[in-house]
C-alpha cells in the first residue's frame, strides 16, 4: 500500500539534490537557519526589493530624482540582513507584520492584536496542517473538528461548524475563496514562510470578514542565497513522508532567483478504514530588473487523493455515558467501500511591486484558483434499529448513517491595485495606502441524498450500500469590489493609524432539482457597506506601547427570509485597548489586550411566531430565519513569545471569552437561547512551549522541549443544557531534536528530530456542534524527522 508514496518522496528527494547540484560549493554558502543559535545564512528580503531606510519627503518639495539617482541599480544588492514584513524570521519572534495595514510595518505600532507564527516554530512544533500551527496561539481553537481536510477556527468566540464554519480566510493577503459545501482550499504548512493572526475586525482593508479576525498565511518566495533542503518523515499509522525546498539565483547577477518546492505524504488514521494522502509541487519565479522592481509569479499543484476528518458521532456514548459502552475513539461510522474525498487544487499567483522614488510605490497582487471535489460519506443521524446491527442489538448500539455524494467544482480569481505614498506635512510623517481590490467566485455543486442505513458501534457490520443518485444542483456566484484609503501617520512616538473602505458586494445562490429543473431556492442579495477604523500607540523608550482601537466589519449573508426578502450583511464593530512589549535586553514580544465585539443582523428563527404564521417552516428550514439576532464577545488575552538566553524559545499564551448570544426570537425545546453561550466556544484557553538547545560541550545541537495545551469547557448545544457541556481537555506535548553538526562538523547540515503530540494518549470530545454531531480529539501521534539542509 505504501509503495507509490514511497516511490514519490523519494523522486522528490532525488530532485532537490540534482537541483541542489547545480551550485558547486552551495552546501558551504549557506546552511539552514536553527531558533536556538546555530549557524544561520544571511536573511534576505523574500517578497519585495529591500532599500535602504527613505526618509519621508515633505509634500511641497519632492523633487524628482536626478539621472544619477534613477539609473538603476543591479540585482545583486538585494541582500539584506534585516527582519521584513513577508521574509523570513530568526527565531520565533517576528517584530515586522504587512496583515494588519498591507504595508511593511511594526507590529508594535499596529493598534490591533497581531501574532506570527514562524516558519522555525512550525519545524519545532512538527505541524502537518495550519490548524496545528495555531495551537499555542492567543484567543484560537483550531481543532474544534480534528482532521487535515479543511482548516476551520474559531477566533475571540467567533466559529461555527458545516455551513457556518469560519475557514481559514486569506493567502498572501488575498482571500481564499469557498465553494458551497466541500470544494474548500488547504494550503499545507510546508509551503508557509509565516501565518499571521490579526484579531478583531478586518473589513477596513480586506472586505468581508469574519468579525472575531483573521488568518493570513505568508508563502515562502526566491531567496538570493543558495540554500535548500531535503527530509523525510514517518511515523505511526503508517506514516511516511518526504519532501524537498531548494531555493537560489538563477542568473550570476541575481535579476532571475527561483524557489521549488515538493512534497509527497500518505497514511492511515486511528480511525478505522480512513487513510490521508497529499501530493503538491510548487514552482516559483521572482525577477529583479533592479533594486526597484520586482515580480514574483507562484504556481501550486495539490492533489489529496484522500483527506482525514472523522465523522461526527452522537453525544451518547462519546460526551454522555452510554449503558452499553462507549464509542471507541477508532469506530468507522461510513462505509468502508464508499466514503472518500478527492480533491485536486491549482493556483497560479504573482505579486508585483515597483518604486517610483522615494515617495511613490505601486503594488498589484493576483490570484486564480480551482478546486474539485468528490466527496462521499454517510453522516450520523442518530440512534436506531436495523436489521445488519444484529440480533439483540438494543437501539442505543445502532447508530443510524445517511449516504451522500458531492460532486463540486469551484473557481475563483482575485486582485488587490495599491498605491503608497510617504511624506510629511509639518512634524507629521504619513505613509499613505490607497487601493482596489475586486474578487470573483463560482462554484457548481451537484449532489445526492440517500436512505438511512444502520451500524452497531461495538460490533460493526457495514454490510452493502448503494450510492445515491444526483437529483438536486446548487450554483453560487459571488462578487465584491472594494475601494479603501488609509493613513498611518508618525508624530514623534506616537503612531495613529485612520482608514476607510466602501464595499460593493453582489451574490447568486440557485438550488434546482435536476430531473425537473424547478428552482427549490433562489437568493440574489447585492450590498454595500462602509467600514473603517482608527487606533493610536504611544512607543515608550523603555519598549512599552499602550495602545487603543475601533474598528467595524460586515460580511454578506446568503439567503432569504419568510417573506422572501434578501438577508442583509451581518456587521460589527470592536473596540479594543492592550499594551505591547518589546524588551531592550533579549528578544522577545508580549502583548495583552482587552476587546469589546457586537455583531448585528445574526440569523435566527422566530419560534414562537414564524410556525404558528407559516406552517411549511421547519426549525431547520433556512427560509425560516430572520436578522434580529445580536452577539457579543468581551474578553482579555495575553502572549509572550522570547528567546531570553541563547537556545531557549517560550511560548506562553492566556485567554478569557465571554460570548453571549444577546438577542434572539429563537426557542428550543420551550428554552430562549437568547442570554445563551453559541456552541463550540470555550471560555478559557492556555498554552505553553519552551524549547533549549545546549550551546556548548559534547552534547551541544542537542534540544528539547514540549507544551500543554488547555482548552476550556464549552457547550453542545443552542440552550447550554448540562448534558451537553464539553469538558475542559489539558493535552502535552514532547519533542527532541539534534543538529548533529554538534557532533561532528562532517555532519553539518543533517538534524534529527521525534514530535510526540497528546502525549499522555487522552481520550476527550473536542466539541459538539448537537446531541447527533460530537467529535473526538486526536489521539497520540508519534513523528519522526530526518532532515538534510544547506
Amino acid at each position: 500500500m505504501m509503495a507509490i508514496s514511497r516511490g514519490k518522496w523519494m523522486l522528490y528527494a532525488a530532485s532537490a539534490l540534482i537541483v541542489a547540484g547545480q551550485w558547486p560549493g552551495a552546501l558551504h554558502v549557506a546552511h539552514a537557519q536553527s531558533t536556538n543559535g546555530t549557524s544561520l545564512p544571511p536573511v534576505v528580503v523574500e517578497s519585495s526589493a529591500p532599500r535602504a531606510p527613505r526618509r519621508p519627503v515633505r509634500a511641497t518639495s519632492v523633487a524628482p530624482r536626478t539621472a544619477a539617482t534613477s539609473q538603476p541599480k543591479p540585482a545583486a544588492a538585494l541582500v539584506a540582513p534585516k527582519e521584513t514584513a513577508r521574509g523570513p524570521v530568526r527565531g520565533i519572534v517576528a517584530h515586522r507584520t504587512g496583515t494588519g495595514s498591507k504595508t511593511d510595518s511594526s507590529i508594535m505600532e499596529t493598534p490591533q492584536s497581531i501574532t506570527v507564527v514562524t516558519r522555525e516554530q512550525m519545524t519545532s512544533q512538527g505541524v502537518r496542517s495550519v490548524a496545528e500551527a495555531l495551537r499555542y496561539e492567543p484567543g484560537v481553537v483550531s481543532e474544534t473538528r480534528v482532521g487535515d481536510r479543511f482548516d476551520n477556527v474559531f477566533i475571540r468566540g467567533f466559529g461555527g461548524f458545516g455551513a457556518n464554519a469560519n475557514y481559514l480566510h486569506f493567502w498572501d493577503g488575498l482571500r481564499l475563496p469557498r465553494g458551497v459545501s466541500y470544494a474548500m482550499p488547504s494550503v499545507d504548512p510546508y509551503l508557509l514562510e509565516r501565518v499571521e493572526i490579526l484579531r478583531g475586525p478586518a473589513s477596513v482593508l480586506y472586505g468581508q470578514n469574519n468579525l472575531g479576525g483573521m488568518v493570513n498565511l505568508i508563502s515562502k518566495s526566491p531567496s538570493a542565497t543558495p540554500q535548500g533542503e531535503v527530509f523525510t518523515r514517518f511515523g505511526d499509522h503508517n506514516r511516511i513522508e518526504g519532501g524537498f525546498d531548494v531555493s537560489g539565483p538563477i542568473t550570476q547577477d541575481g535579476q532571475l532567483l527561483y524557489r521549488l518546492i515538493g512534497l509527497g505524504r500518505k497514511a492511515d488514521t486511528e480511525v478505522n478504514y480512513t487513510t490521508t494522502e497529499r501530493e503538491f509541487i510548487a514552482p516559483m519565479i521572482t525577477w529583479r530588473p533592479t533594486v526597484d522592481t520586482t515580480f514574483t509569479v507562484r504556481a501550486v499543484h495539490d492533489r489529496d487523493p484522500s483527506s482525514y476528518q472523522p465523522n461526527w458521532l452522537p453525544a451518547l456514548g462519546t460526551l454522555q455515558i452510554n449503558p452499553n459502552g462507549q464509542i471507541p475513539r477508532s469506530f468507522f461510522a461510513g462505509h468502508p467501500n464508499y466514503n472518500g474525498h478527492d480533491r485536486t487544487q491549482d493556483s497560479i499567483a504573482y505579486e508585483f511591486e515597483h518604486h517610483f522614488d522615494e515617495t511613490w510605490t505601486v503594488r498589484q497582487n493576483f490570484r486564480y484558483m480551482t478546486v474539485s471535489s468528490d466527496f462521499k460519506a454517510l453522516s450520523v443521524t442518530g440512534f436506531g434499529a436495523g436489521a445488519t446491527c444484529g440480533a439483540g442489538a438494543t437501539t442505543n448500539l445502532c447508530i443510524g448513517r445517511t449516504s451522500t455524494h458531492y460532486l463540486e467544482t469551484l473557481q475563483a480569481a482575485t486582485i488587490d491595485n495599491q498605491a503608497e505614498v510617504k511624506f510629511a506635512t509639518g512634524w507629521l510623517q504619513h505613509t499613505v495606502l490607497a487601493g482596489v481590490d475586486f474578487q470573483k467566485s463560482s462554484a457548481d455543486a451537484s449532489f445526492g441524498n440517500g436512505t438511512t442505513t444502520y451500524v452497531n458501534y461495538l460490533n460493526p457490520n457495514y454490510g452493502t450500500i448503494a450510492a445515491p443518485a444526483i437529483t438536486t444542483q446548487t450554483l453560487q456566484d459571488r462578487e465584491q469590489t472594494g475601494v479603501y484609503l488609509q493613513d498611518q501617520i508618525k508624530l514623534g512616538k506616537l503612531a495613529a493609524v485612520i482608514g476607510v473602505r466602501n464595499d460593493w458586494a453582489s451574490a447568486a445562490s440557485d438550488t434546482r432539482t435536476i430531473a425537473t429543473g424547478v428552482y427549490t431556492n433562489r437568493s440574489h442579495p447585492s450590498d454595500s457597506a462602509t467600514t473603517w477604523r482608527t487606533g493610536l500607540t504611544y512607543l515608550f523608550d523603555n519598549g512599552l506601547a499602550p495602545y487603543v482601537s475601533y474598528s467595524t466589519s460586515f460580511e454578506p449573508t446568503i439567503g432569504t427570509d419568510y417573506t422572501g426578502a434578501a438577508f442583509v450583511p451581518t456587521t460589527g464593530q470592536q473596540y479594543e485597548v492592550g499594551v505591547k512589549y518589546q524588551p531592550n535586553g533579549f528578544n522577545g514580544f508580549f502583548m495583552l489586550s482587552l476587546y469589546d465585539i457586537t455583531q448585528n443582523n445574526v440569523l435566527t428563527t422566530d419560534t414562537a411566531h414564524l410556525y404558528a404564521n407559516y406552517p411549511a417552516c421547519t426549525q431547520s428550514g433556512v427560509n425560516c430565519q430572520i436578522q434580529q439576532g445580536q452577539v457579543n464577545s468581551k474578553g482579555i488575552e495575553f502572549s509572550a513569545k522570547l528567546t531570553p538566553i541563547p537556545g531557549l524559545d517560550i511560548i506562553a499564551a492566556v485567554a478569557h471569552n465571554d460570548i453571549e448570544i444577546t438577542k434572539s426570537t429563537q426557542v428550543v425545546s420551550g428554552i430562549s437561547i437568547q442570554g445563551k453561550v453559541p456552541v463550540g466556544a470555550p471560555a478559557n484557553t492556555a498554552s505553553l512551549w519552551a524549547d533549549y538547545t545546549i550551546q556548548s560541550g559534547k552534547m551541544a545541537g542537542f534540544g528539547f522541549g514540549g507544551g500543554v495545551r488547555y482548552v476550556g469547557e464549552s457547550f453542545g448545544d443552542n440552550i447550554n443544557s448540562m448534558a451537553m457541556i464539553v469538558p475542559a481537555y489539558i493535552l502535552a506535548d514532547a519533542m527532541l531534536h539534534y543538529d548533529l553538526n554538534g557532533l561532528s562538523p562532517q555532519f553539518r547540515g543533517w538534524k534529527l528530530a521525534l514530535n510526540v503530540t497528546n502525549l499522555l494518549d487522552k481520550t476527550y470530545v473536542s466539541a459538539c456542534a448537537s446531541a447527533t454531531q460530537c467529535f473526538y480529539g486526536n489521539g497520540r501521534s508519534t513523528m519522526g524527522t530526518i532532515r538534510y539542509q544547506w
